[in-house]
């Protein structure tokens, strides 16, 4: 099926839009790991997501301990003293027309689900529970970015036109399965090996940077 041009933009707006939800890794038709995840509606029928993106999220210890008996040399005195950052995963499907909406969509394999779709296509009602929507209105849609430099702690985007109608709600998840996610993009951003070894390779032989040469 050829994707539509409309659909392809979405997914760029899906991808500014998980940026500016603090996610460090963004990426677009993506493969989950779905083992063992029971399906609870037949409209969560795809394995395969339009956008998805990595972001860290701190739970308080007290509520989401940490085993320190499983890990080598580590033990924390008080762990409910500390917010402890864990790897989230936020996942969005594009949908463009209803019958596009009725074919399915992936709507529990990642922390956070969202459907973004034109504004008014669907009703927040229609969408499963616990699954996000975000709404586009062309006519209003503007993206600006943000001085970085100045705020680094600042959304790198300012984006007008683009409205969370309906919050997800948070999943948990096996952690392999989120390390899934990750494991795929960073292999994407390194799939030209042997360039990424010539420059490593490249800097050995850098006569500022080299101590003794043999």
């Amino acid at each position: 099926m050829v994707e539509s041009h409309l659909h392809r933009y979405l997914k760029n707006v899906g991808t500014i839009w998980l940026y500016n939800q603090m996610c460090y890794l963004v990426d677009t038709e993506v493969k989950l790991n779905q083992l063992g995840l029971h399906r609870y509606l037949e409209l969560d029928n795809k394995k395969v997501i339009d956008v998805v993106g990595v972001c860290l999220k701190y739970f308080p210890g007290k509520r989401r301990k940490i085993q320190d008996k499983i890990y080598d040399n580590f033990e924390l005195d008080n762990p409910t003293r500390y917010e402890i950052g864990y790897n989230i995963t936020r996942g969005i499907e594009v949908k463009v027309s209803k019958s596009d909406y009725k074919n399915g969509f992936i709507c529990s394999s990642t922390n956070y689900n969202y459907v973004l779709t034109p504004a008014k296509l669907i009703s927040p009602s229609m969408v499963p529970k616990g699954v996000g929507l975000i709404e586009y209105n062309r006519y209003k849609f503007d993206v600006t970015e943000n001085d970085l430099e100045e705020h680094s702690t600042k959304r790198p985007f300012n984006i007008k036109g683009l409205r969370v109608v309906k919050r997800p709600q948070y999943r948990q998840l096996p952690q392999f399965h989120i390390d899934h996610v990750i494991s795929t993009i960073g292999k994407r951003r390194t799939s030209n090996k042997t360039e990424a070894y010539r420059k490593i390779l490249d800097g050995l032989t850098d006569s500022e940077l080299v101590y003794c040469l043999t």
